[in-house]
């Protein structure tokens, strides 16, 4: 609990201590960000749909494997 105090008191000291920032992006550095997260978020996806594929075919085999086992194979 002593941590997560700590932390709390840390966050709270650097959002009252620190001033706004002046920055300035560059419209290459968006540029290659977006393109950054348009890969992660593909490649999330396909994982996911990889994932639900295989979970798919395991739920199948479980259930010829169920019904075999208790006499109702067709």
């Amino acid at each position: 609990m002593k941590t997560i105090a700590a932390l709390m008191c840390f966050c709270l000291f650097q959002l009252i201590v620190v001033g706004p920032a002046a920055a300035y992006v560059d419209p290459g550095t968006s540029g290659l960000v977006s393109q950054v997260l348009y890969v992660l978020f593909y490649g999330a996806l396909a994982t996911c749909l990889y994932f639900f594929r295989s979970l798919k075919s395991y739920v199948a085999s479980l259930k010829e494997f169920l019904a075999k086992f208790f006499g109702r194979w067709r």
